[in-house]
């Protein structure tokens, strides 16, 4: 990497930072493009160089946040998963995933909050269904069937974010990655069935 590649990486990491202070101060509809620049101790021309406006500043952001969880989850097998948390061990693809959302907690906490992007929500759900949905939809006859397929995935992907949204909103530093892998799937074998997709 060039010194100039270097250098229009740390600049737009400044923007991406700048985004993040402005929106928990201010909340996104209210940020600047020239609050964006103070704050990340830049001229206005030289945002202009690399980004368009606070919109696509707050997409780039996004899909890179979005692009690394997909690596992470796609590495997930439900029924390898559900095969650990029963016998009582923790499954280390999703502490994967926990433990990148954790170093990017703030971020996570800041977009999917109430001054943040509310279609972010709906774009982690999508990795989710994308990478665990599809695997699990063969294992059982009902998966075939789109109506309880639509709901099916409503259900899952919403468990999987609220309770990650649950751990960031309440910014428990007690509970480890670990402990937070293990609730996950307690609660996902309380609530229903699902350990029932094992063979």
């Amino acid at each position: 990497m060039s010194i100039h590649d270097i250098m229009n990486f740390e600049t737009k990491r400044a923007i991406k930072l700048a985004l993040l202070v402005q929106i928990e101060k201010v909340g996104f509809e209210r940020v600047t493009v020239k609050n964006l620049a103070i704050t990340a101790n830049i001229n206005r021309g030289t945002f202009y160089l690399h980004y368009k406006d606070k919109f696509e500043v707050m997409e780039d952001l996004q899909q890179e946040l979005l692009n690394e969880l997909e690596s992470y989850v796609k590495n997930v097998q439900p029924l390898d998963a559900f095969h650990s948390i029963k016998i009582g061990q923790l499954y280390q693809p999703f502490i994967t995933v926990f433990q990148f959302i954790k170093e990017h907690a703030r971020a996570f906490r800041i977009i999917l909050g109430e001054q943040g992007s509310p279609a972010f929500s709906r774009r982690m759900k999508k990795v989710f269904s994308n990478h665990i949905l599809d695997k699990i939809s063969v294992i059982r006859e009902e998966g075939l069937d789109p109506e309880f397929l639509q709901y099916f995935e409503a259900f899952l992907t919403s468990a999987i974010l609220g309770v990650i949204q649950e751990w960031l909103r309440s910014g428990d530093e007690n509970l480890n990655v670990e402990e937070l892998a293990m609730i996950h799937f307690r609660l996902l074998r309380f609530i229903g069935n699902l350990a029932s997709l094992q063979k």
